[in-house]
Parts: C-alpha cells; structure tokens; sequence
C-alpha cells in the first residue's frame, strides 16, 4: 500500500502570514507533497491562546487562495468544526473550494473541543454530536440531490437550490476526525476516512478493526474508508527524551531513520494517509518559523517520501 503525505499551512498560531501560506503550499507542491492542510477555528477563548494563537485565517478562503496558486496537490481541511456552521452554507464554501480547485478538495470535518467558542457562537454544546451527524447529512443531501429537500431535528429546508455543485462525483471525500468512538462510528456510517489527530498505535490497532466492523454491519465497504492520521513531525540530529507523562517521543518527531520505521509502523497498522504539523500541536514545535520547517520538508520529501511511493 503506498502512502500519501500532507502538510500544514501556516494560517495560524506563530507562523500566521499570507506569504507563509503562499511558500509552504508552493514548495509542497514542488516537493512532491500529495496535500495542503487547513484547520479552523472562528472564536479562540483566552484560555486557549497560548495554543492556538490568537485565532486562525478562515481555512476555507484560505483553500480558495491556495486554490490558484497550486495546481496538484490536495487541498483538505483538518477539520472543519461542523456544527458551528450552517451546514447549507458549509456545502456552498466547500463546492466553491472545489470548484475554484478543479476537484481536490477533501473535506475534513468533526466537533471540535471548545466549549467556550461554542457559547460565543451561540450553540450548543451538549448537542454537538447529534448536530455534526445532522449536518453530514445535509451536506451530502445539498450535493447530492436535484431539489434539495430536508427535514431533520436542527435543520429544515425545501424548495431552494444548491449551487454551485462539487466538481468530485458524488462529492468530496469526507474524513470523519477524532479518536473516540462516537468518532469512529460516525466514520463508519457517514466517512469516506477517519482522520484521528496524534493518535497512538494502540489507537489505531484497536480502532481501525472496529472502523472495519461498524462499516461491514452498516451494509458498506470497509475497503473504501481511508486512514488518514495527522501526527506532528520534526526530524532530529537524535531521539528527543520523552515529553514529561509521555511514555515515549511523538513516532514522527525523531531521526530521519527513526522516523521512517515510524512511517512502515503507520502504514502495516493500516494508516494511507498522514497529514504532518510542523508548527503546532506539541511543545517542540513551538518555535518553528516558515525558514525552519521548509529544510524539514525538504528533506521528509528527499529521504522519506520515495520510499512509500507506488511500485
């Protein structure tokens, strides 16, 4: 099984500038990376902006800019917060991305974990999971059918029109993302992918038999929902000590040799995909500027990427 690769953009935290954006998608493309990656956040709560930074430039027009400035790579989401969006309009942005794209838009999509932004947006939180699978619905059905025509518990809508319509038939791939199992079912009955963020191993060697499972009782075929894992990666002159409480260094953040037996390991457990933070997510990264993580590109493209391409 060969194996794709992703990168961040820096539309957020430390690295947040248009001229980032403009040479991490470039120099990816030209890299050989298979995909771009956005995430999203609307309203960051004080509590959260040391990780987060202050807030995040809108990922989808983000993918709109990115759009035109490449011409292969994939453009995907990681992820976008469903239920703080109306899923009508999150149909109409994401077919646009497409659009404007000629197809390569992967649409990631899950919950999110903030509680305070879902107050500041003014919904509800104990609700999110029923109003994520709701607007999952809703967003196949906008794509999907000639007179759209819904009745659900949060939304409702007949008699409008849907436009523009996604490039990709059906529709865009959705990655379903999250590691719980709420996550993994939700996967299993609405993914195209599960697309878990810095899971373990063990996560992955107990979730993904489950993901097979849910898919096969669901009447679908487990073969078409992807893994996709997005993890961080640093690639380092030696094995960092472990992180304190961490039973070992994150698999992807090591040296180039130990980073490509992480990358076998990720794929015999079944990952395809894997979507690399290069700025975000752990303390090692933190000082990462758009200077230091183009050398680390550069030499993940050279040395690790050749090695998982197709036969």
């Amino acid at each position: 099984m060969a194996m794709k690769f992703g990168i961040m953009l820096p539309h957020y935290r430390q690295v947040a500038s248009t001229q980032g954006i403009y040479r991490i998608a470039q120099e990816a493309e030209s890299m050989g990376f298979h995909s771009v990656w956005v995430s999203d956040h609307i309203a960051v709560p004080d509590q959260d902006v040391e990780r987060y930074g202050k807030g995040y430039y809108d990922l989808f027009s983000v993918l709109g800019y990115v759009s035109a400035i490449t011409q292969r790579v994939s453009l995907g989401t990681s992820i976008v917060i469903l239920p703080l969006r109306n899923p009508l309009h999150t149909a109409q942005v994401a077919a646009t991305v497409d659009q404007l794209s000629g197809g390569r838009l992967i649409l990631g999509a899950g919950v999110g974990s903030s509680e305070p932004e879902y107050r500041a947006m003014g919904v509800s939180w104990s609700d999110r999971g029923a109003i994520a699978d709701e607007s999952l619905m809703v967003l196949k059905h906008a794509w999907t059918a000639e007179r759209p025509n819904f009745h659900g518990q949060f939304f409702n809508f007949e008699g409008i029109n849907c436009f523009p319509p996604p490039v990709q038939t059906p529709h865009p791939p959705i990655w379903i993302g999250g590691g719980s199992r709420r996550s993994i079912r939700r996967a299993a009955e609405y993914g195209d992918g599960w697309h878990p963020t810095r899971p373990s191993f063990q996560l992955l060697e107990e979730g993904i038999p489950r993901l097979r499972r849910l898919a096969e009782r669901g009447g679908r075929d487990p073969s078409q929902i992807l893994v996709a894992a997005r993890h961080p990666m640093k690639i380092m002159s030696h094995t960092p000590a472990p992180a304190q409480g961490a039973p070992e260094p994150w698999p992807l953040v090591d040296t180039l040799e130990r980073v490509i037996e992480a990358v076998h390991r990720f794929q015999e457990a079944g990952v395809s995909h894997l979507v690399m933070d290069t700025f975000y997510s752990i303390p090692e990264l933190d000082q990462e500027t758009v200077d230091s993580i183009l050398p680390t590109m550069e030499l993940f493209a050279r040395s690790v990427i050749p090695q998982f391409a197709p036969d």
